[in-house]
């Protein structure tokens, strides 16, 4: 949310300063306003266009992310030791890594997780490089609470957060990114979302909204509107309730 924010404002903030160059050379707020979006455009589509893409045939940065979180971390830290064991040694301390550069010792820590990196996650690296000796921490985490930073002053260690798009760029150049086989979407999704629409909870909301629709045909003069989509929602309501009690236990263990 924090990244998309900066870049919404720092979007904002080129498009104000193209507005106000503009408007300076032209005097016309509509040329101004046209040409600022149209330079933006210009530069998000030459931005588009340079940033390197995954191979079609390899998994994305967004579903390695998903990918990592499904399978855990010690596919991630599998994953990087592989990546770096030309260039140091690597041990395992418990569920992390640490690397030994001649005399000099770095703590590699994993918190990919249904979560951001916490100060507790500071803290923990913190003890475990203080008991390995390591000089200097890296945290991989996919996603990052800002607060760690702040709690990461107050440690002797050298804290740096590597981001998830560093990691898969380092790793899309050692081709150690699995092939979108390793992580595959189930199929009928349309199947999946009517079966979401018709699930027995809603029948309740299909019933008032009905009942509230009616009752506003009855006081607006588009009556038919409020009577047709009254009737949408007992068809809805009636229809969720008959699929349940025939598909009730389909998936079950107890089913007679």
């Amino acid at each position: 949310m924090g990244k998309t924010f900066d870049k919404a404002g720092t979007s904002l903030l080129f498009l104000l300063l193209c507005f106000l160059f503009f408007f300076h050379v032209t005097k016309s707020p509509f040329v101004s306003t046209v040409a600022a979006f149209l330079l933006l455009a210009t530069l998000l589509l030459f931005l588009r266009l340079i940033r390197p893409r995954s191979p079609k045939d390899l998994l994305s940065k967004r579903n390695f992310i998903r990918y990592v979180l499904l399978n855990g971390n010690g596919v991630l830290k599998a994953t990087v030791e592989n990546s770096l064991s030309d260039k140091a040694e690597a041990d395992s301390v418990g569920e992390h890594t640490l690397l030994s550069y001649g005399d000099k010792k770095i703590l590699v820590y994993y918190a990919y997780k249904f979560g951001s990196l916490s100060e507790e996650d500071v803290a923990k690296s913190f003890r475990i490089a203080k008991k390995c000796g390591a000089e200097k921490i890296y945290a991989l985490t996919n996603h990052l609470d800002r607060k760690a930073m702040a709690v990461a002053e107050y440690i002797p260690q050298s804290f740096s957060v590597i981001n998830a798009t560093t990691l898969y760029k380092f790793l899309l150049k050692k081709g150690l990114i699995p092939k979108k086989e390793a992580l595959r979407r189930k199929s009928g999704k349309a199947f999946d979302f009517l079966k979401t629409v018709l699930k027995s909870e809603n029948a309740k909301y299909y019933v008032w909204a009905g009942l509230t629709t009616a009752l506003l045909a009855l006081f607006t003069p588009i009556t038919t509107y409020y009577v047709a989509f009254a009737f949408l929602n007992l068809a809805l309501a009636v229809a969720t309730i008959f699929l349940s009690e025939r598909g009730d236990g389909e998936n079950g263990l107890f089913r007679e």
